[in-house]
């Protein structure tokens, strides 16, 4: 229609109609179809220094999700202005939301980071797995304070809560939600949720430069969008499908090996315990301020087990144990707790501060010389602030179970009754029966191995061009803000690696 009308004849035109005379074509309708033409053949392509033609750099994202997310924004941010119109990054989502965990973290608050003020070391004491692989990354490619001042920046206020987890001050995870959605947006990453990449393979492509033997990576993904399935073509792709099996089936297809996920983070049943006659009945709900836990361990070839400690809170629930120290003990212990089937003996010191059972037992004994009071009316051991370590129900189950009736008091109790009791506050034993999951919140430690990535750049060792963060790789940390604090790290760095590698084929 538009060369109708440069050539001056009537878009309307019908041939039974009486052909109206039509113009020469001017040097001037000639120039203007020359512009439209050029303008038309230039939407898709790019044109290099060297003249010839191009299609459009793109960076694939397999994963909604916070590493997914943080990652597509880190590329995007770190294109030039002049070449972003020759680039796309496309975020690809099965689900219909994206960052589906950061909403439920913290109880629906977002336990966004841990406390950034904390040394790098202090820090990394929060990672069981991938510590020693993320010292250089937090220290030099993105810290701890990096991540801060990312959130702070964009308008987010945070606030530190005694136990070092960070939260948004609205106390809610759309904030952070919120937050990311909207950078996203701003650096012009496209989000296409419900499309599940199903496949990823990768092909080489010979740069069309004077040196015939260079090799841009490229890549075909597999998507499907309802019932059909299509396939597009990238130059880089970021994987980012946290602890999802499809994450590591695609890393394993592109030549990477993986180490076995299993459960991290859980709470300790303790069946036998719990239900009515068992030491722990009716105590759900009690919490001890500071407890030691330990859990030990069969080593191959060793004929001595090997020791986890953990300490901090811990919670009696309705099925058995939680809490930090337990959770934290969890993380640390994951696979060894894995080859029991989650089945054996976790020793507790119930007031560590008052020391040693033997200790326990010489504070406990002098008062049956002075005391007329009941053993199991309250814990007569007190800490240096005056308080008392170990609650009076918890307490009043330890002493019942220690073999002391409840009317007796102490003059009337007797020695081993009473070095019973010292145990008991000091190598209580839970008998494991099984593992539980801490809310809704579920981290597993496994993954992509790390020795086959470059935590420089989060590249793939294996296969050029493939980048991963988040879970999908073998790190994992405790609770606390420490899995964001990697999938923000690590998402950062593959997004600027992602971002370096086809910016290359641009010169």
């Amino acid at each position: 229609m538009f060369l109708q009308i440069l050539m001056g004849r009537p878009w309307c035109f019908r041939e039974h109609h009486s052909s109206p005379k039509i113009p020469k074509l001017t040097t001037t309708r000639f120039l203007v179809l020359q512009m439209c033409l050029v303008s038309i053949l230039w939407q898709p392509k790019y044109y290099t220094t060297h003249g010839y033609q191009q299609p459009k750099r793109r960076i694939a994202v397999i994963g909604g999700g916070a590493s997914g997310m943080f990652s597509a924004i880190a590329a995007a941010d770190a294109i030039p202005p002049k070449q972003k119109r020759h680039t796309e990054v496309i975020v690809f989502e099965a689900s219909p939301s994206t960052l589906t965990k950061v909403s439920i973290s913290g109880g629906g608050r977002c336990n966004v980071l841990h406390d950034t003020t904390k040394s790098i070391p202090e820090i990394l004491g929060g990672y069981p797995r991938g510590k020693k692989e993320l010292t250089g990354l937090m220290n030099k490619r993105f810290t701890p304070t990096q991540a801060k001042e990312w959130f702070t920046s964009r308008g987010v206020q945070l606030k530190t809560e005694p136990d070092g987890r960070m939260f948004p001050v609205t106390d809610s995870s759309q904030t952070i939600i919120d937050c990311i959605t909207d950078a996203a947006i701003d650096a012009g990453v496209q989000i296409c949720k419900y499309e599940k990449v199903k496949a990823i393979s990768s092909v080489c492509e010979i740069d069309g430069g004077d040196d015939d033997s260079t090799a841009n990576p490229k890549f075909c993904v597999s998507i499907q969008h309802k019932k059909e399935v299509r396939e597009e073509e990238f130059d880089s792709v970021i994987l980012a499908t946290g602890s999802s099996p499809i994450g590591h089936e695609m890393a394993s297809s592109l030549g990477h090996s993986i180490v076995q996920p299993v459960p991290s983070l859980f709470t300790l049943n303790a069946k036998l315990q719990v239900k009515e006659g068992g030491v722990l009945h009716g105590l759900s709900g009690v919490s001890v301020k500071f407890a030691k836990v330990e859990f030990k361990y069969a080593v191959p070839n060793q004929k001595k087990k090997k020791a986890l400690l953990q300490e901090g809170p811990l919670l009696i629930t309705h099925h058995g144990i939680s809490g930090p120290a337990t959770l934290r003990l969890s993380a640390f212990g994951a696979r060894q707790f894995k080859d029991i089937n989650y089945q054996g003996d976790v020793k507790v010191h119930w007031a560590p501060e008052l020391g040693t059972s033997d200790e326990i037992f010489e504070a406990l004994w002098k008062l049956t010389l002075v005391s007329g009071r009941t053993v199991s009316s309250a814990c007569p051991l007190q800490l240096q602030d005056g308080s008392s370590p170990i609650p009076r129900r918890l307490w009043s189950s330890l002493v019942e179970d220690s073999g002391i009736g409840k009317e007796r008091k102490w003059a009337e109790a007797p020695k081993k009754q009473v070095r019973k009791l010292a145990l008991n506050i000091s190598e209580f034993m839970v008998h494991t029966t099984g593992k539980g999951v801490f809310k809704d919140e579920f981290v597993t430690a496994g993954g992509v191995k790390l020795k086959e990535i470059n935590m420089n750049t989060m590249q793939s060792k294996k296969c050029p061009g493939l980048f991963l963060c988040g879970e999908v790789i073998d790190i994992d940390g405790v609770t606390g803000g420490f899995n964001f604090m990697n999938c923000w790290s690590t998402g950062y760095v593959a997004g600027n690696g992602a971002a370096e590698c086809i910016l290359s084929s641009f010169s």
